[in-house]
């Protein structure tokens, strides 16, 4: 079997390489293949038109456009959002992407600053606040997007305890205009702003502010 290199070409004005490769058995019968791969890629390889490759060299070539595949993708998918490492490669993942270069896209991206999990959560907890949800409606929402838990905890834990209040006051009022006498009716309020991730605390006060 001969493996050659038979044209290579620059595209997105030279960033990627387009790499033609003809794979003849001897007998006659032969297939082309192209591979699409980052140029910092390509030159790692040390080829060129008419190179005469063998078969370590040429899977090395697979594995590497299937890499540059899975970034690219990554990349287009984080042009209309931001996302995880965690999440980007599920996404990546069940776009038919196999698990180990869908995990080796995210992490790159990271690299390249393409994903910047503290500045998204940092976000994330502000869109969170504006819906008028508490910390742990908007800690198990994050982490539920992937982020780590960790920088989830920190960022959160920066939150005023007065715009918690405040915030749980105003969700509240989306729906009442007075606080009920009736025991019943006041415990589903209070179930439904737990469920906005507020706790008995919180709750307590923001009835305190409520009926003054």
């Amino acid at each position: 079997m001969k493996i050659e290199v038979i044209s290579v070409s620059a595209v997105s004005e030279g960033a990627e390489m387009i790499i033609s490769v003809s794979i003849s058995d001897g007998e006659g019968r032969a297939e082309r293949r192209k591979f699409l791969l980052f140029t910092e890629q390509y030159l790692e390889l040390g080829i060129h038109k008419g190179s005469v490759i063998g078969e370590e060299t040429f899977d090395k070539i697979e594995g590497l456009s299937k890499s540059c595949r899975a970034i690219r993708k990554g990349a287009d998918l984080l042009s209309y959002s931001a996302s995880s490492k965690m999440r980007l490669a599920q996404r990546l993942r069940a776009k038919g992407i196999d698990k180990e270069n869908a995990v080796g896209a995210a992490e790159h991206l990271e690299k390249i600053g393409l994903i910047n999990e503290e500045l998204d959560i940092e976000r994330q907890v502000d869109s969170c606040l504006k819906k008028l949800w508490g910390k742990r409606r908007i800690f198990r929402e994050l982490c539920a997007k992937g982020y780590d838990r960790s920088l989830v905890e920190s960022e959160i834990n920066k939150i005023d305890d007065e715009i918690l209040v405040q915030n749980c006051v105003e969700c509240f009022k989306r729906k009442h205009k007075i606080l009920p006498e009736d025991p019943e009716v006041r415990k589903k309020i209070v179930a439904s702003l737990v469920r906005y991730g507020y706790t008995f605390s919180e709750i307590k006060e923001a009835f305190r502010i409520i009926q003054k």
